[in-house]
């Protein structure tokens, strides 16, 4: 997950090849997770991988903390584009309910095109113990979750508001259906075995319209707004 072209313009060269040896660093701790856990990433590992010294690596990260905080901040900001992308490619006005499968769509997008993404996020979330012990680690990683989550919270309150769903308490609803997704997602290996029975494409969508039933949508506007995700160049 390399840093993009535009966050090195405008700087100078010092401060370029120091983005660029961040970035280097972030993606070998990446292959370090996707490779053997949360448990593989040491900074010894990690300045061993890149060809440096430990000393030289805390010149970038104060510690395994701050690493780990950076990775996942960052893995949350490419979640944040999945999901922009995918509501971006609707209609202009189109319903909330639509927007809602949109996004449980690009957070599939998400899971599929970024595997070591959504393994750190997967990992961190199933850790039992606190991996950010720190408020100065944690809130940056905080800070980021509630941004991800924003489009989709959005989504919701706008379909109550238009009446498109009872009144409930938007937050518990978004966290409700991204747990529901997460907890889907995470199957991936075991569809690959078992694709007739755990086709995720078409047990994420399901999963949603089931959701969005359980919170008052009329079952016409459900399968109304689900065709036209599948369907995004419809009018709304």
């Amino acid at each position: 997950m390399a840093f993009t072209k535009c966050r090195m313009l405008h700087k100078t060269p010092r401060a370029r090849r120091r983005d660029a040896n961040l970035a280097r660093i972030l993606d070998a701790a990446m292959e370090l997770v996707a490779g053997g856990g949360l448990e593989a990433l040491s900074m010894g590992r990690l300045a061993a991988a890149v060809d440096y010294t430990p000393g030289a690596l805390y010149r970038y990260f104060p510690s395994k903390d701050a690493l780990l905080a950076q990775l996942v901040a960052q893995v949350l900001e490419e979640v944040q584009g999945f999901l922009g992308r995918a509501e971006a490619a609707l209609p202009p006005g189109a319903f909330p309910l639509t927007r809602v499968f949109a996004l449980a769509q690009g957070y599939r997008d998400f899971a599929r095109e970024r595997p070591h993404g959504f393994g750190l996020l997967a990992m961190t979330m199933a850790s039992p113990r606190v991996l950010l012990p720190g408020a100065a680690d944690a809130a940056p990683v905080t800070a980021q979750v509630i941004a991800t989550l924003e489009l989709l919270a959005q989504a919701l309150g706008d379909a109550e508001a238009q009446g498109q769903l009872e009144p409930g308490d938007v937050m518990e609803r978004t966290l409700c259906l991204f747990a529901t997704l997460q907890g889907l997602l995470m199957l991936h290996k075991q569809a690959r075995v078992a694709p007739g029975v755990l086709a995720l494409d078409r047990l994420v969508p399901a999963a949603t319209r089931t959701l969005l039933l359980g919170w008052g949508a009329k079952p016409r506007a459900v399968t109304a707004a689900l065709e036209k995700n599948e369907r995004p160049g419809a009018h709304p």
